[in-house]
């Protein structure tokens, strides 16, 4: 006879103890990003020690990173489809962790095979839509830049204010940029680009004007310049 769930689970010390916080719960791709986040998150080695491999995550770790790679010609564009609260997140993370730390995070061989990670240096930027503001923007304290639109971020977290000044003129006015000037920014090395909560942005974009447009249509653009125009060594993650 099987034992009980009761028996084969055991709950997690902090469970027990009542010390569980509630906001470990949500994963939050932007304090990952500014080192802001609770350690369980924030630290790659606690972060996938506490990370079960499903087989939807390591199938997504070794498509992307195959990719990025080079060992395959899949699909550049990998769209996360889940219920609310489904791990979508927590996959981004997880893609983020491997990308800034690689084979140097602890136990990571059981969730990708370590020779698909690239030796090259991996540029890497992630996005959350609840965290863009349309009519504010973005303001970076330590270089005084603030960004308006999907692409003037990614330009900025790609590659500071160099990269950004690349895309300055259509982040300020609002108009997605032409598929050369992305290209620009990417140049030769593997790149992933994380969209998460893009449809929450894309409400808010839509009350914006832009000459005989919104902000919500040129972000639309701006997406399928992604998906249309990546090269070998690009992932991109929606």
């Amino acid at each position: 006879m099987l034992p009980s769930i009761f028996q084969a689970c055991l709950p997690r010390l902090e469970i027990e103890q009542g010390e569980l916080s509630v906001e470990l719960f949500a994963a939050e791709l932007r304090s990952v990003l500014e080192h802001t986040a609770p350690q369980v998150y924030q630290n790659a080695d606690l972060f996938f020690g506490n990370t079960y491999p499903t087989d939807g995550m390591k199938t997504l770790l070794s498509e992307v990173f195959s990719r990025l790679s080079n060992r395959s010609a899949g699909s550049p564009v990998i769209r996360l489809e889940t219920s609310f609260c489904g791990g979508k997140t927590h996959n981004e993370i997880a893609l983020w962790h491997i990308c800034k730390k690689g084979v140097a995070i602890q136990n990571l061989e059981h969730f990708i095979s370590l020779d698909l990670i690239p030796t090259q240096s991996i540029q890497v930027t992630a996005i959350d839509g609840r965290d863009l503001d349309p009519k504010n923007g973005v303001f970076h304290q330590d270089t005084g830049i603030t960004t308006y639109t999907p692409w003037g971020e990614i330009a900025y977290q790609l590659g500071g204010v160099d990269n950004y000044d690349l895309l300055r003129g259509s982040d300020i006015k609002g108009i997605s940029p032409v598929p050369g000037l992305l290209e620009r920014l990417i140049k030769d090395r593997p790149t992933l680009i994380a969209l998460d909560k893009i449809a929450r942005y894309l409400r808010a974009a839509k009350a914006k004007t832009i000459e005989n447009s919104d902000l919500a249509k040129q972000v639309v653009a701006f997406l399928f310049t992604l998906m249309v125009g990546s090269p070998e060594s690009y992932s991109y993650i929606p």
